[in-house]
């Protein structure tokens, strides 16, 4: 194309590449049990003998690389080939560095209020402290979330538990209910 001459309007451009960041939250995904079973067999089968995938570090990364994820595609699947960064999770690769365990690139750092919430939960921890100090206290955070999250899939587990033991029990009083009905037919019948 011929370069714009002088005193003429500069032509309009393609639009810039769509923000790197989020703007919802990971609560705003919608619920997929599949996913949620699958987050929880790989945060309850540490010693599995399935190899776990290993992801890359982001410091190679350019943000131009990174794959396109739209909010209705989510949660993506643990195994989708766009999930490559390692995360704190052992087993789960994310798709974006920093992004959301569901997939999808994380929240806009211009609305995201993590270092507020952090040093409001840690008293005695500030923006200025040093740096060993914030990593040892991010670590102990994520240490804890790490807990919580064990113990939430651990409930998830027996709740399935639970679920496939009444699914047996109304199969059996569903089958029995349907001999008696037909016991009681042929008892009609043969009046």
């Amino acid at each position: 194309s011929n370069p714009p001459k002088a005193n003429q309007p500069t032509p309009p451009q393609d639009d810039p590449p769509s923000t790197v960041y989020a703007s919802y939250v990971s609560h705003d995904i919608k619920y997929n049990g599949a996913f949620e079973d699958s987050m929880m067999a790989v945060v309850l089968d540490e010693s599995s003998s399935t190899p776990k995938r290993k992801g890359i570090s982001p410091e190679s990364t350019s943000p131009e690389s990174l794959p396109v994820v739209n909010e209705e595609d989510l949660p993506l699947p643990l195994s989708d080939p766009r999930r490559k960064f390692t995360s704190p999770i052992p087993g789960v690769l994310l798709t974006h560095p920093g992004g959301y365990f569901e997939g999808g690139p994380g929240l806009d750092p211009e609305i995201d209020t993590f270092v507020e919430d952090f040093v409001e939960r840690n008293a005695g921890i500030s923006p200025t402290s040093s740096a060993a100090v914030l990593r040892s206290a991010v670590q102990q955070e994520v240490d804890q979330n790490m807990e919580t999250l064990k113990e939430r899939m651990e409930a998830r587990r027996k709740a399935h538990e639970r679920n496939e033991q009444i699914d047996k029990e109304l199969k059996i009083m569903t089958d029995q209910h349907a001999m008696e009905m037909k016991i009681n037919r042929k008892l009609a019948e043969e009046r």
